[in-house]
């Protein structure tokens, strides 16, 4: 085999094994999550988003759960008709918005 070959499968092999502990964190990210519903600590997606789309005139893109001051908080993206990104941060327990940005250009 050709040196650059080994080293591009060298290469391979590290990024594939830098990959996994991410992985890991995204699925223990998604059972604290689940965790966090089931006890009835936060409101589930499926409450909220479909009154941020319409006060907001556009459609949710990303959605993350966060821990900030002893509270779980939804943070999402929304992107409006016009091709704006509003950042919006939701009390996960009772859907109240605490704060919205728009992203500059």
């Amino acid at each position: 085999m050709k040196p650059i070959s080994v080293f591009l499968l060298v290469c391979l092999g590290l990024s594939a094994g830098l990959a996994l502990p991410a992985a890991a964190d995204r699925d223990r990210d998604h059972d604290r999550a689940r965790e966090a519903l089931i006890r009835g600590e936060i409101l589930p997606l499926h409450a909220i988003l479909p009154d941020l789309e319409t006060q907001f005139g556009g459609r949710v893109i990303k959605v993350e759960l966060e821990r900030e001051k002893r509270r779980l908080v939804y943070e999402l993206k929304l992107i409006t008709p016009e091709g704006r990104i509003v950042e919006i941060e939701v009390d996960a327990a009772t859907g109240a918005i605490l704060d919205t940005e728009i992203e500059d250009d």
